[in-house]
């Protein structure tokens, strides 16, 4: 039986329903900023788009360049347009591997040096922002094309690939690691990802498309998996005018596009939730869509997710790796208060472990065997994949998400030191004054907490604008103390010092996702820390 990928995804849905709406772009007026209409792109159309920029890229790269099919071809864009998800379909019609690369545009060649190494990559096409980092790329560099209708080049043959030969590359966002790896993602896995994409989500009304909202950037697995979703029940994809939409654009797609899906990081989330506190209509949005999923990081905060619940916003707790794809979801507020999160529905195959025989946390493992268990090079020793990423089952196959292992931190005099839920109970308790914060001090003899502070403080704020820094600290260090108190004082921020203050917007964040990059904010909190525990042995 052929493998499924993402291109016969797409010529399925294209010979189907070749007039439904695939893609609704934004056109924005350039004086106003404000979105005047959305154009609608059909599946057919799409499709042709595809096979048109494949012709252009294989006459560049093949009979221009000299570089063979089957190089890899690596992408560098924003990835929230349109042209960025035809540019990964079309290298991949063009018989070429695309390797997804997300960075800020003003970032340096250092940090995509080892990803382009480690794929032996072939080329580099990027959007026109991005010129800058090509100045010390040693392979050729191309810039990103507009769709040009029609060309007079020919529609290249698909090299014969087998299940184990790369469909395409992803990479780690670095978020756990600090330091991005790449991911090669084999035409099993592919086949794997497409049927498990079928399971997941089923539309509320199967007659009638899902009206989804673009996910986050093409770089990013939870947008190239939702695509996979999204094309494969013919649902249509509604864009933002760039990146992360303001509140306000946000419920204008709900009203004008009918969305009824979401897809939004926590952190971005939140925001909209705060905004649905004062505004009604805010609020009516919000509680009209079918579903709200959120993940690639920790919710943290009670308050939000309550607040969803008494109001009818259906928010899902979901979970999934870079490596794998979606692994976990819940049902959703409006079938359950908890939001426990388990297998998703007729694709059970991870499975929990208990990481030592003393302890309830269970780490989440791929088998070698399961559909969606990612590249060799990225298992372990016993031949499946780890994701280091830790549970509680609360429930018969209810499952609470506990951080993952590198957020257990091994201090001096204790075993385990739970950072996740110091960070969780800080932006419950703190989050009128603080941004976010996160927990350092590995290796350390207790944890120390890094806040960065609200500027200007929102209207919701309990304390003084004009409070200044060790005020500040004393007032969080009130709040959190019940926590704390009943901590192993190995395990406890003990006391105002044990915080540290940064400006607002200074943790280093991914690109993608905007989680805190801990061992980052660890190397660069090195001073402070040694000098705070100076005087321990």
């Amino acid at each position: 039986m052929p493998l499924l990928t993402h291109l016969t995804n797409i010529e399925d849905a294209a010979s189907r329903f070749p007039a439904r709406v695939a893609f609704k772009i934004p056109q924005v007026n350039s004086q106003t900023d404000q979105i005047e209409q959305w154009t609608d792109i059909t599946f057919h159309q799409f499709l042709l788009d595809i096979e048109h920029l494949a012709r252009y890229w294989f006459h560049v790269l093949k009979e221009t360049s000299d570089i063979p099919q089957r190089s890899v071809i690596a992408l560098c864009f924003g990835g929230f347009k349109y042209l960025d998800i035809v540019h990964v379909y079309a290298i991949s019609r063009a018989g070429y591997i695309p390797q997804l690369i997300n960075i800020f545009e003003n970032a340096d060649f250092s940090v995509i040096e080892g990803p382009l190494e480690q794929a032996n990559t072939r080329a580099f096409i990027h959007e026109s922002g991005y010129s800058d980092i090509v100045q010390n790329i040693p392979i050729p560099c191309f810039t990103l094309v507009t769709i040009v209708h029609p060309n007079d080049y020919p529609l290249p043959d698909l090299p014969h690939v087998t299940g184990s030969d790369v469909a395409v590359i992803y990479q780690t966002s670095g978020s756990a690691s600090g330091k991005s790896k790449i991911v090669p993602c084999n035409y099993t896995w592919l086949d794997g990802i497409v049927h498990k994409m079928t399971r997941a989500r089923l539309p509320v009304d199967s007659a009638n498309p899902d009206i989804v909202v673009w996910r986050g950037s093409m770089g990013f697995m939870a947008q190239f998996s939702g695509l996979i979703s999204a094309i494969y029940r013919t649902s249509c994809m509604v864009q933002y005018k760039s990146g992360e939409p303001s509140t306000s654009e946000l419920v204008d797609i709900i009203n004008r596009c009918k969305a009824n899906k979401l897809f939004l990081f926590p952190r971005f989330l939140k925001k909209h939730l705060r905004a649905s506190y004062t505004d009604p209509e805010t609020l009516r949005a919000l509680s009209s869509v079918d579903e709200i999923a959120y993940g690639g990081d920790s919710f943290g905060s009670d308050e939000e997710e309550e607040w969803a619940w008494k109001n009818g916003i259906n928010l899902v707790n979901s979970f999934g790796t870079t490596e794998c794809s979606g692994l976990l979801t819940s049902d959703g507020l409006r079938k359950s208060r908890q939001n426990y999160l388990r297998q998703l529905s007729g694709f059970r195959f991870t499975k929990f472990i208990p990481i030592s025989s003393d302890s309830d946390l269970l780490e989440l493992v791929v088998p070698q065997e399961a559909p969606d268990c990612p590249d060799v090079s990225l298992r372990s020793s016993d031949g499946n994949y780890h994701t280091n990423d830790l549970f509680r089952e609360v429930e018969p196959g209810s499952y609470v998400f506990c951080g993952r292992s590198d957020d257990w931190f091994n201090m001096k005099n204790c075993s385990l030191c739970d950072t996740k839920s110091i960070e969780d109970n800080v932006r419950s308790l703190c989050g009128d004054i603080i941004s976010d914060c996160v927990v350092v001090g590995n290796g350390r003899p207790s944890p120390v907490l890094v806040v960065e502070v609200c500027s200007p403080p929102p209207p919701s704020c309990s304390v003084s604008p004009n409070i200044d820094e060790s005020e500040l600290k004393i007032e969080i260090y009130r709040r959190i103390h019940p926590f704390h108190a009943a901590r192993y004082p190995h395990e406890r921020i003990a006391s105002p010092d044990m915080i540290f203050v940064v400006p607002l917007g200074t943790l280093p964040r991914t690109a993608t996702k905007a989680t805190v990059r801990r061992k980052v904010v660890e190397e660069a909190m090195k001073e402070k820390l040694d000098e705070l525990f100076s005087g321990d042995v």
